[in-house]
């Protein structure tokens, strides 16, 4: 591409997608036969006429305030005139950023009030990793799913039409057991080790003494106090890993009775982890180390591994024996492990998902 050709290919991103789907060609040969000869970019009048055309046209493409607002910042759904702009919002290029920016607005005055606070540097780090956290989950996320559904929400229509795209039928994505049940089990393990090997050395701990408030009945704040007795947390470890391989034994059993008999999937596709979701689960594995680590050392005060270390010693177990069973059930899915695990129900047949493809290609179909 000739840097020409570039230069108009980038100002007309002032246009909505769409808009540069249909005539972004037509107007990039247009705007070089225009051009003197030589030209290596357009020049500025062009330029300014090419934003003023792409503001117009994304205002008058896009809905009232009254409409988008509600929509942007609280997820509201459209009316149905407005169904084929939202289908162009969600599906196009940068639908992520544009729904997560539009979210923003609930987290600023918390991050506020947190900053003006004695306890700024706490805060920057609880927001950090609570930011690390939220991107490690969009990454084990399928964005073709996440599109979908949001699809389903604002572009639901009756007839099912919406502009040139029709609803079709189609099967459901679900998560095969084995990759599934190895994903659980290794941050279980970590967060079984880390946890409790944090709750076993750290050298203080959140407590409780009397405030001096005055005229209050009784008042109490949370302060850091140094550990007493190591036993007092290393009696309900052991009583949660013994619980939870109890718990895996009735889980084995439910496993064993209602898999063999599991009905023909014909609405399902397996399929596997998220593309992203090695550097996802890379991050929580880093996250939970990292909040080991700072517990253990007594940089923070003993609190999250006092909860987490028990929680992952008793699923730890459970979590081992649907991994062995994914193993050697071959065309099974993790949904499949976890209803059969929690409920002691047979395993249900899924029904079929809709999506929302061009009506050209349900003809050519």
């Amino acid at each position: 591409m000739r840097s020409l050709d570039r230069s108009a290919a980038f100002w007309l991103r002032a246009y909505t997608p769409a808009w540069r789907a249909r005539r972004a060609d037509e107007v990039t040969a247009v705007l070089v036969d225009l051009a003197p000869d030589g030209a290596r970019s357009l020049d500025l009048r062009t330029v300014l006429g090419l934003l003023r055309g792409g503001v117009a046209t994304r205002w008058r493409q896009t809905p009232p305030l009254r409409v988008y607002l509600p929509y942007r910042l609280l997820d509201v759904r459209v009316p149905p005139q407005y169904r084929e702009w939202v289908r162009q919002d969600i599906a196009s290029p940068g639908a992520l950023r544009r729904n997560l920016t539009g979210r923003l607005w609930l987290f600023v005055l918390p991050l506020w009030n947190a900053l003006a606070s004695d306890t700024r540097g706490d805060t920057l780090a609880m927001w950090t990793v609570l930011t690390i956290a939220l991107t490690a989950t969009l990454l084990c996320v399928r964005p073709g799913s996440v599109v979908r559904r949001r699809l389903q929400r604002h572009a639901r229509t009756s007839p099912p039409v919406v502009g040139s795209w029709v609803w079709v039928r189609t099967s459901r994505a679900r998560v095969a057991a084995e990759p599934g049940a190895q994903a659980l089990v290794l941050l279980l393990t970590v967060g079984a080790v880390a946890w409790s090997t944090a709750a076993v050395l750290a050298p203080t701990r959140l407590g409780s003494v009397p405030c001096d408030a005055a005229g209050a009945l009784a008042c109490s704040e949370l302060v850091v106090v140094p550990r007493d007795h190591t036993a007092l947390i290393t009696a309900p470890l052991t009583a949660a890993l013994l619980a939870g391989v109890g718990l895996a034994v009735a889980v084995r059993r439910r496993l064993a009775r209602h898999l063999a008999d599991r009905p023909e999937q014909p609405a399902r596709q397996l399929v596997g982890l998220a593309p992203h979701a090695g550097p996802g689960l890379a991050l929580w594995v880093g996250l939970i180390l990292a909040g080991a680590t700072a517990e253990a050392t007594g940089t923070w005060a003993l609190s999250l591994s006092a909860l987490a270390a028990p929680a992952c010693l008793l699923l730890l177990p459970t979590a081992a024996v649907l991994w062995l069973l994914a193993r050697t059930t071959p065309g099974c899915a993790f949904v499949d492990l976890r209803h059969v695990a929690w409920t002691g129900r047979p395993v249900e047949v899924d029904r079929y998902d809709t999506d929302l493809i061009p009506a050209a290609d349900l003809v050519r179909r």
